[in-house]
């Protein structure tokens, strides 16, 4: 299924919403169950709409072995009784997306897994080059030991049947869940010779592939990874995707019917190492075509901050057209404007105008009480380099609220948001992006660049090319896959395309085509080739807009009925001031922030700014001579 025909997540989670649905992550597990109700009282109150959570294993699960069992009622320990928060949401108006796992992360000792799980009797998660997948300094397991299933099904069927069949929509509050976290074990962006290669998955990949009528290659699978041929390795690069879209398969089937199934898929940097960006790629074709909808999370850097992050959420949800499932509104771990509303809101307006249909609070509450099973082993976290401090309570510490009921400067960011989606969330949703054209990949060259480790591969270099006509023409390119556009001359819009196939080159290309040899480096090729396409594009119809020193990025969306919604993004370090065709409006966006305006007909609606804060000035819009009031949103 591709991302073009996939239901929103908004849809999904609350349906028929005329507007973006807001998502606020609430780790029950680190706040007193006597600020629960409160605490999400407050939370629908400054818009949350669906309320999400991990369940943490290891901390429901009472006693070890023949005697243990699961606490999901607060029988041994109030803090455990999720059953209860389910209620005190459903009270509060939220829906719920539970994430029971079975690794969760969340910054959770061993990712919420038993420590039984990560010792000597079980497999580790071990990649192809050796290395292996840890947490806290211990190695996490190969979820595709059989033995290890089992203790999973134990887990999961329980959550299943004492928390899950009870509380689903439309009688209950529960309206999706999601499998697994970020892949398996947070490995859908690992490079591919990082994917778990333990012999389980190594005969599942056997299986793989004698299931497709390739035994001499499943033959192969047991050998050295430096005796598998290009082929094999490209297929390992599919397998990749397989693997995890598997695991989830196998624990959606262990529920009930009726919550969505959803999985989590993080961002990867266009910089990260070993072909990271063509890794996450090449899981793609398996991800995107499985049953599950697929959401991202945000952990990339900070794009209101830094030019290489912003290009990395450009091309993973243009790529993966996906919507957000965590974005971080508060942990200050390597940038303290978290906790200014500034960038989150910067960073929420990014995701509204590149398509998703949500936004994320994660956290949406920091709250400050919780024991050593859900603590994470100090000795632990500084083996892998990690001050423990950095973990220290509140979690999240500028998130919305406090567990207190206090509301803290990213309140403001998340009331702004909310009172713009909801006057104008029904044109947002309605909306389209107003490309200028569009770029087709081959699939089969992420599948071989992931394996690539001189030079940038493909993918990396028209990820950066296209980044770069945006901030330089202003010329606004959609990404897509070629397997999903069997006649590619124009997509449905009509606009132009240029293709870049995998092949070897023989002159006979024409202006909007590109023959590239799978798994080699691009050596600027790639770029020279966007940019001549772009040049040559027809002057674009309609209003456009022009910067003043090329710093800021503008996205606009169109609707009908004659709206239009410009988003303008200010990445960098320095001011910025944007100008309307003809001069009818400009609008000044200082380091760091960004600005969305709304028209009917040439007419303003409405718009929203990041809020000024210690590291971010205000935003000034001038529109037919006169300041617009930030305040003075009017309804559509």
């Amino acid at each position: 299924m591709s991302p073009s025909r996939r239901t929103p997540l908004a849809e999904a989670l609350v349906p028929g919403t005329a507007r973006p649905v807001v998502v606020g992550e609430y780790p029950y597990y680190r706040a007193d169950p006597d600020n629960w109700d409160s605490n999400l009282r407050e939370l629908r109150g400054l818009g949350v709409d669906v309320l999400s959570c991990y369940l943490p294993w290891r901390f429901h699960e009472v006693g070890e072995g023949a005697d243990s069992s699961f606490d999901f009622t607060g029988k041994t320990d109030p803090q455990r009784d999720v059953v209860g928060l389910l209620g005190l949401a459903a009270d509060a108006g939220l829906g719920v997306l539970l994430k029971p796992g079975p690794f969760i992360h969340a910054e959770v000792q061993l990712g919420g897994l038993p420590d039984r799980l990560c010792g000597p009797a079980h497999t580790p998660y071990r990649g192809l080059d050796g290395t292996v997948l840890t947490s806290q300094g211990k190695p996490l397991p190969s979820l595709l030991d059989p033995r290890v299933q089992a203790e999973i099904e134990t887990w999961l069927k329980a959550v299943a049947d004492e928390v899950v069949a009870g509380a689903v929509a439309p009688d209950g509050p529960v309206v999706a869940l999601q499998l697994g976290n970020e892949g398996t074990s947070g490995d859908a962006h690992l490079p591919v010779d990082a994917q778990d290669a333990s012999p389980a998955a190594r005969e599942a990949f056997a299986r793989w592939l004698a299931g497709r009528g390739l035994r001499d290659e499943a033959a192969r699978t047991g050998e050295d990874v430096a005796r598998w041929t290009s082929a094999l390795r490209q297929l390992w690069s599919q397998w990749a995707g397989y693997a995890i879209v598997g695991l989830w398969d196998r624990i959606s089937a262990l529920f009930p019917a009726g919550p969505v199934r959803l999985a989590n898929v993080p961002l990867t940097g266009l910089t990260a190492p070993r072909a990271a960006l063509d890794a996450w790629a090449a899981r793609q074709r398996a991800i995107q075509g499985s049953r599950h909808l697929i959401g991202h999370t945000e952990w990339v850097g900070n794009p209101a901050r830094d030019t290489t992050a912003f290009g990395s959420h450009l091309t993973g949800i243009l790529l993966g057209g996906t919507d957000v499932v965590e974005a971080n509104w508060g942990f200050t771990w390597t940038d303290k404007t978290f906790a200014e509303p500034a960038t989150p809101v910067f960073n929420a307006l990014l995701a509204l105008m590149l398509g998703s249909t949500t936004l994320s609070v994660y956290t949406a509450c920091a709250t400050g009480n919780w024991g050593d099973l859900v603590d994470m082993d100090p000795d632990g976290l500084r083996s892998e380099g990690v001050d423990p401090a950095l973990h220290a309570p509140p979690y999240s510490p500028g998130a919305p609220l406090a567990e207190s009921g206090d509301h803290q400067a990213n309140a403001e960011g998340l009331r702004l948001l909310s009172s713009f989606l909801e006057r104008f969330g029904t044109l947002l949703l309605a909306g389209t992006p107003d490309h200028d054209a569009m770029v087709l990949v081959d699939r089969t060259l992420p599948e071989a660049g992931a394996w690539q480790r001189t030079g940038r591969t493909v993918l990396a270099e028209l990820a950066d090319a296209v980044h770069e006509q945006l901030a330089g023409s202003g010329r606004q390119l959609g990404l897509g896959w070629l397997d999903e556009h069997p006649q590619p001359a124009a997509d449905r819009s009509g606009v132009p395309v240029a293709v870049l196939r995998a092949g070897h080159p023989d002159g006979s290309d024409g202006p909007r085509e590109m023959t590239l040899p799978a798994g080699e480096p691009a050596d600027g090729a790639v770029a020279a080739f966007v940019a001549a396409f772009v040049a040559a594009l027809p002057v674009p119809d309609g209003p456009r807009w022009t910067t003043a020193h090329g710093r800021a990025r503008v996205l606009s969306r169109s609707a009908p009925g004659g709206v239009r919604i410009v988003g303008a993004f200010n990445p960098t370090n320095g001011d910025e001031r944007v100008t309307g065709t003809g001069g009818g409006w400009t609008l000044d966006l200082p380091a760091g922030s960004a600005a969305v305006t709304v028209t009917r007909d040439g007419e303003l609606l409405g718009w929203l700014a990041t809020p000024e804060s210690a590291s971010t000035s205000p935003v000034v819009l001038i529109w037919d001579g006169a300041q617009a009031d930030a305040t003075r949103v009017r309804a559509s």
